[in-house]
């Protein structure tokens, strides 16, 4: 008889765990900030032991690097094949990454980087650069099928669609309601549209 296979010790990861954890090192960021971030209040937010924490991230930073990475987590461009549906649904996903508690976050960030320079410039790129990465590649693959002109500055696209939505996600009302009402997207897709499409 061939021995059996050997079961992992311990417990096996538990993900809804890990969730809980990554939310709660989010919302201590925004409240407190990095020089008064606590695994202690983390650990109590999550409805987590310490010892469980210090298993998945060793360090305090580990922590809030892995924090910080969560906040535009998974946006890539929609690829649907036509630029205006890839601006209208990223103009919500992205206004997603700067609601709260990530809006405070990104506040927090503005009054401390001079500070910690390290863990802002991870936040500026797993949320900021990571928004525009996905509009500029939505953009991309429009100028490659032939969608709008190939003269356009990309980078430029991004900033203002980004801007747009940032602005819109931070004073939208009520929380989770759409960040502009279908007039207004229409309209402002539209704007950016007229702008790249090939002139006559």
């Amino acid at each position: 008889m061939e021995p059996a296979a050997a079961r992992p010790r311990g417990r096996p990861r538990d993900p809804a765990l890990d969730d809980r954890v990554l939310a709660a090192a989010v919302a201590e960021l925004a409240e407190r900030g990095v020089a008064e971030f606590s695994l202690t209040s983390v650990a109590a937010r999550a409805r987590a032991a310490k010892r469980s924490i210090y298993a998945r991230w060793p360090t305090r930073e580990d922590l809030m690097l892995a924090g910080m990475s969560t906040l535009a987590a998974g946006l890539v461009p929609p690829r649907t094949g036509s630029l205006e549906q890839d601006m209208d649904i990223l103009l919500d996903r992205v206004a997603a990454v700067f609601t709260e508690p990530r809006l405070t976050l990104l506040q927090r960030c503005v009054a401390e980087i001079s500070q910690y320079p390290d863990l802002y410039a991870a936040f500026k790129r797993d949320s900021v650069d990571r928004c525009l990465a996905a509009v500029e590649d939505a953009v991309h693959d429009a100028v490659a099928r032939g969608e709008i002109r190939a003269d356009i500055d990309r980078a430029t696209v991004a900033e203002a669609l980004v801007g747009i939505a940032m602005l819109r996600g931070a004073f939208a009302q009520p929380t989770g309601s759409p960040i502009l009402t279908s007039r207004q997207r229409t309209e402002v897709i539209r704007m950016f549209l007229d702008g790249l499409r090939p002139r006559p």
